[in-house]
């Protein structure tokens, strides 16, 4: 397992108090309540993948989206962006040698 150079992803936070938030994502685009998601709780920035262990390590467009979700579970419109990632590692040198002189 290579190691990936986790991005952040950051919003404002939602005006209405005691709220959670919800990350969506959708590989290509076309995020909707129906995509792939995370609960990340009572904050307003993660970091990708690190902080979501489910999200693809791939690499391409994605479509983001964060809601915010109030006790009651009613959620909020997704606000989306679209970003393009890449977490895929390169492949390994080969034949690693130590020679005397």
């Amino acid at each position: 397992m290579g190691k990936i150079k986790s991005r952040k992803v950051r919003w404002e936070p939602s005006p209405t108090e005691g709220v959670r938030y919800r990350l969506y994502w959708s590989i290509g685009g076309g995020v909707d309540y129906y995509s792939d998601h995370a609960d990340v709780g009572n904050v307003t920035e993660v970091m990708i993948p690190k902080d979501i262990p489910s999200f693809p390590l791939t690499s391409g467009r994605f479509e983001l989206g964060i809601s915010a979700i109030n006790q009651a579970g009613n959620e909020s419109e997704l606000t989306k962006a679209i970003v393009h990632v890449d977490f895929t590692v390169p492949e390994a040198p080969q034949t690693l040698v130590i020679e005397e002189m």
